[in-house]
């Protein structure tokens, strides 16, 4: 067993570990929200963009601490003001105050305690930069054996122990004085990391130093108990470093740390959650909130307020100006009267449909589907079906196809007239809001009108006024340029989208709210949030009324008075991203985030009665709102219920599926299974379980889906031409080749000794067993980029070649930069120096070598890659095992399912490993190409290819991406060398202004002009394919099919936007992972 002070020291180094992370994410927030002058970046040698939601999160916590110090500051004494930072690490936050708030800081002297070794350091970077020196006045460095560093006039560095009170005692009087001071103590995520019975020795010991004492603690607790998904998450994180929370499980709750201090000799103590924290006026500004939307667009609520609930401030006092606790979260706490339901999960141990935001799809069958929304990786297009039968059932055909509809989250799909639904909107970026709406009618899809504004996170509910037609009502959202809507609209088939007029009251705006009809015609209103990111806690009823002359008005009524006066589960009702479902029980409000705290489990789910909703007035006597909490004993591990979605069965039952959240830093929580809320008398068992064969890829979506030209068209089997293999002796033969712009297989040229060098063993030795890889890795052989059946998965290298040599596991590895993988392309010399005396191109390819843009290496299992098109031109060197490619020219992109803008097909083309021939659709030119070790396969710009092992064999491969273009280029960053050219991007965007000067034109008319442009889009194409290159630097000869092939890209967008007369916002799923989302 190690000696007790090797035990401690090796936890100190790990606790000191965690500043570093810190410190980095504090450095991203510092240089994009904070001005100049700088100082973390002193301390952070490589500074690193965080997330949104991390520089949100670490920005809020900042703040916290410096509001708590700037207020002891500002307040009247005569004293001498001492600001104790204990466990400071290099948060330099002395010097942010002596720099931006020097007349503050008069008669002010901070003391920064840690680690004595992490001190060191500190004092050392301090007097090596003037930045920081030069803030100090008569600075002294001090000898190490001491526990006093640097000492100026004003600024103490101290290396102590905090648990040893002696030493801490003995520094804290050198770095202070004797004389009477006011103090006050930071602890910023410092104490939890010490054992309990030191740290609560430290809180007893430190108001006996000086008469006015304070303490301001900022650290983790349960709001909810350590079983909230959250907590649970956070808590395994911290267990992974080796620097697990202590305090927390001694003092879970905010009472109980505020008895702490008041058992400990503090006479004062207040303490509230920094989510709460958040909204408070006095704390933060409207304004100050909205300015960090101008810093950095922000759509993760969820998240921060469950990180935000898990972390308290606490404010403690010694001064006997005041007495006893004041206490925020000392409330009183309502009965929750016993509700017979109960939550039954059906949680299998493998599950695949990870998604949340997604949107719920009614079917005609006994099963629904889940569509959209974000996945592991990124955002879907695709649906997951989930039935009620173990067994599984046919897919329906119900669902929303993916092909021309976008991937989306934050959307609604709202069912009326029995199983006909409408989906509206959505987003892909939040910067990014979608108009287009699709309806289903017969089970077939197919687009209708757009809506007058783009936007996500609405909410929407159908009704229905009696003239022979459902409608659907869509209230609220945020749109592309972030503004809050505050507009009903109304829809219906025959009319399109129309406003509505708002009567008698108005509401404020918000998005994320809960809408529900109670009888087809009125409903109820409540929570979102506003511009500023507020929760809305207020409560109202709508009714939609229609005058003699047709004209449709909308009356709200206020009953959030009622409400408060009625019912102490008030606190709990207003939410933002709650789920709604409607039964004959009556409205279900299920999960999102409350205003001022975590919800707790009991709360989780209410329930409100329609009963007594329907008299549209809410007397204080008359409880319509009931706590059903996730049931009556209720024991399993519980959901995260953000992010998720809920319908209501055909037993009247609540069905709740996806959701999740990513917990800060600490990793990422899914739902996995289906939860159905049921009767506790119940005697069936929850058998909704995801029907894996309809959510598989594998399904061929050129079947099925209605309204989409030329890949649905019925014809027989392509003809397959192989692609010839040649000898070439010299870079002009090579050059030929290129300009002749169609693929050859290379055979004979000297690669270098990877052909026979590269075998597993040796591959292990030269790159690492312990290199860490990111791989692709899917349940399916067919791997699908629309549909992301796959994970991005970080491993060591050694265990992915143990893995992918089994021929078992379905693995494909993709190399990245090794030094930044979002900025540089990858290049496999300097990535993987023990390979590149393996490899090399020989003389006869220099113009590759010449005008390379990266070279990955890559290594794959038994999978087989989705059809897809690369910008730049390409060698392929098969190195290890075979491997078969088909490829189609670039005019074929239009009968292979390319949505606008992308790169990716969703065309499944071989059924399995083992096909050989595979799917062609009519129109079609396939050409195959079969690599044996030591080929070289030339793949010109824009060919479209998917590849597919043969014998089982690992294939080794290095692909080597080259420029061939002077110049059209898309400008800017391409790691993956496939952004489309500059001249098409341009013309999308050209189309999209095109589309919009149609509005307003009616329909037929629209139409007419928009085919006219059309079809002079379709010759200016022909031309291109006609006219010699006069522009050689622009578009050379070997080039003349990469504007012709996009112009008929752009031209199918222009054909849609005729057909369906209205505009659509057009993204890729490649910008919510930029650095991995290429095969």
């Amino acid at each position: 067993m190690a000696p007790r002070g090797t035990k401690a020291e090796k936890g100190a180094t790990l606790v000191m570990e965690t500043n570093s992370s810190s410190i980095v994410s504090k450095r991203s927030v510092e240089r994009l929200y904070y001005p100049e002058p700088h100082f973390f970046r002193h301390f952070v040698k490589k500074p690193q963009r965080r997330s949104p939601l991390i520089n949100r999160g670490y920005w809020l916590r900042m703040h916290a601490v410096e509001t708590s110090v700037r207020k002891f500051l500002e307040e009247p004494s005569e004293l001498l003001k001492v600001i104790v930072n204990l466990g400071c690490g290099f948060d330099p936050l002395p010097f942010q105050f002596l720099s931006r708030d020097r007349t503050l800081c008069q008669n002010v002297k901070f003391v920064d305690v840690d680690h004595h070794k992490l001190m060191v350091k500190k004092r050392d970077v301090i007097n090596q930069c003037t930045a920081l020196s030069g803030l100090l006045s008569d600075a002294q460095l001090l000898p190490e054996s001491g526990s006093v560093l640097l000492r100026s006039k004003e600024y103490v560095a101290a290396g102590c122990d905090l648990g040893d009170l002696n030493k801490l005692d003995v520094a804290l009087k050198d770095a202070i004085g004797l004389t009477e001071v006011s103090i006050l103590f930071i602890a910023e995520v410092s104490l939890t990391y010490m054992e309990v019975s030191l740290a609560d020795a430290l809180i007893q010991f430190l108001p006996k130093l000086s008469n006015d004492v304070n303490f301001c603690l900022l650290e983790q607790y349960f709001p909810d108990g350590p079983n909230h998904p959250f907590a649970v998450t956070m808590m395994k994180h911290f267990l992974k470093l080796q620097s697990p929370l202590h305090s927390i499980h001694r003092y879970p709750s905010l009472d109980q740390q505020e008895m702490r201090f008041r058992e400990s000799g503090w006479t004062t103590t207040k303490s509230t959650n920094l989510w709460e924290l958040w909204s408070d006026p006095t704390f933060l500004t409207e304004e100050q909130r909205l300015s960090l939307d101008s810093v950095e667009v922000f759509d993760e609520w969820e998240e921060f307020a469950l990180f935000a609930s898990h972390y308290f401030l606490l404010s403690a006092s010694s001064r006997n100006t005041a007495t006893g606790s004041t206490l925020l979260n000392g409330t009183e706490v309502p009965n929750v009267e016993p509700i017979l339901l109960t939550l039954a999960p059906l949680c299998p141990p493998k599950f695949s449909g990870q998604r949340r935001f997604g949107a719920i799809v009614p079917t005609t069958a006994k099963s629904f589907g889940l569509h959209g929304g974000l996945g592991p990786q990124t955002r879907l297009s695709s649906t997951d079906e989930y039935t009620s039968s173990r067994t599984g059932t046919a897919a329906t055909g119900e669902m929303p196809p993916l092909i021309n509809m976008e991937a989306r989250m934050c959307h609604t799909i709202t069912q009326f007239d029995g199983h006909d639904c409408l989906l509206v909107g959505g987003r892909a970026s939040p910067r990014d809001a979608m108009a287009d709406c699709w309806i289903r009618r017969a089970g077939q899809w197919r687009r209708t009108d757009n809506l007058p504004t783009p936007r996500y996170r609405h909410c929407a509910t159908a009704v229905d006024l009696g003239e022979g037609n459902s409608h659907v009502l869509i209230y609220g959202g945020r749109s592309t340029s972030g503004e809050v809507l505050n507009d009903f609209l109304l829809w219906n088939e025959m009319e399109g989208w129309r406003a509505v007029n708002v009567t008698n009251q108005s509401l404020p705006a918000r998005f994320g709210a809960s809408i529900a009809n109670i009888d087809r015609q009125s409903g109820i209103l409540l929570g979102g949030m506003t511009r500023d990111g507020v929760v809305l806690n207020d409560f109202w009823i709508w009714k939609l009324t229609t005058s003699s002359s047709g004209n449709i008005r909308l009356e709200l009524n206020n009953l959030t008075e009622n409400l408060l006066a009625g019912n102490l589960l008030h606190k709990w009702l207003g939410r933002f991203g709650a789920s709604v479902t409607t039964t004959e029980r009556g409205t279900f409000i299920i999960g999102g985030i409350a205003k001022h705290n975590c919800i707790p489990q009991d709360y989780d789910i209410m329930l409100l009665s329609n009963h007594v909703l329907k008299d549209m007035t809410l007397s204080p006597d008359r409880s319509f709102l009931t706590a059903v909490g996730l049931g009556s004993e209720f024991n399993r591990p519980r959901p995260l219920l953000v992010g998720h979605s809920s319908c209501a069965t055909c037993d009247g039952d609540v069905l709740i599926v996806g959701g999740g959240a990513v917990c800060f830093s600490f990793g990422v929580h899914w739902n996995e299974g289906t939860w159905l809320l049921q009767s506790a008398r119940s005697e069936t068992m929850n058998s909704w379980t995801l029907h894996e064969q309809a959510a598989s890829p594998e399904v061929n979506p050129l079947e099925g889906v209605s309204e989409t030209a030329d890949v649905h068209t019925a014809g027989g089997t392509t003809e397959m031409q192989t692609i010839p293999r040649v000898s070439i002796s010299s870079a002009r033969e090579f050059q030929i080749i290129v300009d002749n712009a169609k693929p050859v297989i290379l055979s004979d040229l000297n690669i270098g000794s990877c052909r026979t060098a590269w075998t597993k063993e040796y591959l292990e030795k030269a790159i690492g067993r312990d290199r860490k890889v990111v791989v692709h890795e899917s349940k399916s052989s067919n791997m699908n980029f629309q549909t992301k059946n796959f994970a991005y998965v970080t491993k060591e290298f050694g265990t992915f070649l143990d893995e992918v040599y089994t021929n078992e596991s379905k693995q494909y590895l993709r190399s990245m930069s090794s030094t930044n993988p979002s900025e540089h392309p990858t290049n496999l010399a300097r990535d993987f120096p023990g390979l590149q005396n393996d490899f090399y191109l020989p003389p006869e390819l220099s113009l590759v070598s010449e005008n390379a843009h990266s070279s990955p290496l890559r290594i794959s299992g038994p999978v087989i890659l989705w059809l897809h098109y690369d910008v730049l031109a390409n060698v392929l060197c098969q190195i290890q095992g075979h491997k078969r490619l088909i490829l189609y020219p670039p005019a074929d992109i239009t009968h292979l399912s390319f949505p606008p803008g992308s790169s990716n097909s969703s065309i499944t083309l071989f059924k399995n490993l083992t096909d050989t021939t595979p799917l062609s659709p009519p129109n079609t030119h396939p050409f195959s190409a079969l690599l044996k070790p030591g080929d070289v396969l030339f793949i010109p710009p824009l060919w479209l290819h998917t590849a597919n092992p043969t014998d089982g064999e690992v294939s080794v491969a290095v692909n080597v991406f080259f420029r061939n273009l002077d110049k059209g280029y898309a400008a800017g960053r391409d790691v993956y060398g496939n952004r489309d050219l500059q001249a098409y991007e341009r013309g999308r965007a050209e189309v999209e202004k095109i589309a919009r000067a149609f509005d307003g034109v009616p329909r037929d008319m629209a139409r007419f002009y928009i085919e006219r442009l059309a079809d002079e889009l379709r010759g200016k194409a022909r031309g291109a394919t006609t006219r010699s290159s006069a522009r050689t630097g622009y578009i050379s000869s070997s080039n003349l099919s990469l504007a012709t092939q996009r112009l008929r890209h752009m031209l199918m967008k222009l054909s849609a936007i005729a057909e369906q007369q209205a505009t659509t916002t057009t993204t890729t799923d490649e910008a919510e992972a930029p650095h991995l989302a290429q095969p």
